[in-house]
């Protein structure tokens, strides 16, 4: 059974979303994504970022905006990375530093064998966003880890440090969700409220 998150660890897992979009943007700074918030402090983002505190609906409005990501993937994780398109390399990037940042250091030293990067370069990649993960490094996770063709290339919104916290069927839904195309995710909306209002009538 999953246990309830903490304020505390929401806190940290939304500012972790914040600051990867804010290097994604290109905002290689704190200071330089705040000079688009005239009426914010650097701390104040700074605290957003590091889990001091939770920023509420509008701000993480305004930062989406700037930082051209989807609110709804800052806020819960879930869905496109970008409000327009699927961006590979942002989806490349949450794969990888994920499945890094997750692994001890036997796992992260046979993973740096199968993809043939010194641990300088491994860091250059999760400290650099825009870095670019190319398809044969993609190719050779899935391979080393034994997962399908293509899975680099999807979101995976399981691999989200907040989903630890949702029950087993809360995670299912949220997982397939993710991986549905907009059309699928209409109809999949169209069906749980059909549910939900056929359970109103019982």
């Amino acid at each position: 059974m999953s246990r309830k998150i903490t304020t505390n660890e929401h806190k940290k897992i939304v500012g972790e979303r914040i600051r990867q979009a804010r290097q994604m943007a290109g905002f290689n700074t704190i200071a330089s994504l705040t000079e688009c918030f005239p009426d914010w402090s650097e701390r104040r983002l700074g605290n957003y970022e590091n889990g001091t505190s939770l920023p509420n609906p509008l701000d993480i409005l305004r930062i989406s905006k700037e930082t051209k990501t989807s609110p709804c993937w800052i806020t819960f994780g879930i869905g496109s990375i970008r409000s327009s398109d699927r961006d590979l390399q942002a989806i490349r990037y949450q794969n990888f530093s994920h499945l890094y940042e997750k692994m001890n250091k036997s796992e992260q030293l046979e993973l740096r064998k199968a993809i043939k990067l010194k641990p300088k370069e491994v860091n250059h990649h999760l400290d650099n966003p825009y870095f670019k993960i190319t398809e044969t490094m993609c190719y050779k996770i899935e391979r080393h880890l034994k997962k399908s063709k293509g899975w680099m290339e999807q979101q995976h919104v399981e691999m989200d440090g907040l989903c630890d916290f949702f029950p087993e069927d809360v995670k299912e839904l949220l997982s397939i969700y993710s991986n549905l195309d907009s059309d699928a995710r209409a109809m999949l909306l169209d069906i749980s409220r059909t549910v939900k209002t056929y359970k109103k009538k019982d």
